[in-house]
């Protein structure tokens, strides 16, 4: 990046350039579309990095809260910011100032229940009678990303043919970097053969893909919105009452996860977090669920008739 950079707005627009660069599209958007919030609030005046105080970012999340963003929108600008500003701090462009972000959210609320039951993921072993192909690919593609330890969309369809090596997976992160190595077991091994790419001369593992840049982020994109259209449909048929989304399968498995008492730590390694505090948003409201059961049997034990 240019070192010469001297300012957020800046330094974060070269930030999105490399990002791009290094076909990290899903990440560069998020940045722009920060970008994009802050200089809507600086009327495009290019904001000087000390003038990012606690006073400024509390302006900039009441303009945020003003324009009806819900919080975890706000949570993601912000955090965004925070993660450009202390990148500035570590590449010596911007002043350190311990707690900057401290009286703005930068938390996550579970707002939809995601994880499935049990008993669901046991329903979704067998074909639905009665649904097309290409649905019951995406009720077999769903099984895999739950089985793959909740793998998001967006890293298996851009998994190359060279990740898989016997039955280990090795991929790098799209959202993080972070390297992850799966052991695949003989179920989720059998849908891979079924749902991998024909085509054995494509780079790719699966057929979601086959361009490199902006030419591929564009089709994981189109690829998503098929895939959890497929999923709304296969939803209909099972008669599932629960909204079903990709994200389904990666807070499924984490939840099932400290249903059964592994420890956080396990979990948020298993799904290459960068913390447990990461980690805990995927089950939190479901926690909350049970303690809600555990009050009612202590109320119903205490005050039986």
């Amino acid at each position: 990046m240019n070192q010469k950079k001297k300012n957020l707005t800046d330094y974060m627009a070269a930030l999105v350039v490399q990002l791009e660069r290094e076909e990290r599209m899903g990440t560069a958007h998020v940045y722009r579309s920060t970008l994009n919030r802050v200089l809507d609030f600086t009327k495009g005046v290019p904001l000087a990095f000390d003038k990012v105080t606690p006073l400024w970012l509390k302006s900039f999340q009441n303009y945020l809260i003003k324009r009806r963003l819900h919080w975890n929108s706000i949570s993601t600008y912000m955090r965004m910011l925070r993660a450009v500003y202390f990148r500035a701090v570590d590449a010596g462009q911007a002043p350190y100032r311990p707690r900057l972000f401290k009286g703005v959210y930068t938390g996550t609320r579970v707002t939809v229940k995601r994880a499935l039951d049990e008993q669901v993921w046991r329903r979704m072993e067998e074909t639905c009678p009665g649904v097309e192909h290409e649905v019951d690919r995406a009720r077999m593609l769903f099984l895999l990303l739950f089985m793959l330890r909740g793998i998001p969309f967006v890293d298996i369809a851009y998994l190359r043919r060279c990740d898989l090596q016997g039955d280990v997976i090795m991929y790098r992160r799209r959202k993080t970097g972070t390297w992850i190595t799966v052991r695949v077991e003989p179920k989720a091994m059998s849908l891979i053969e079924k749902l991998k790419n024909p085509d054995e001369s494509s780079l790719y593992l699966f057929p979601f893909l086959s361009q490199t840049g902006a030419g591929a982020y564009r089709q994981y994109q189109n690829a998503l919105r098929n895939f959890n259209a497929c999923l709304n449909r296969l939803r209909l048929a099972a008669g599932i009452s629960q909204p079903l989304s990709s994200y389904c399968a990666r807070h499924s498995w984490a939840t099932i996860a400290n249903y059964r008492n592994y420890q956080q730590e396990l979990i948020c390694n298993a799904m290459g977090h960068s913390s447990v505090k990461v980690t805990e948003t995927y089950f939190k409201q479901h926690t909350e669920e049970q303690i809600g059961t555990m009050n009612k049997e202590i109320l119903a034990h205490v005050f039986a008739s």
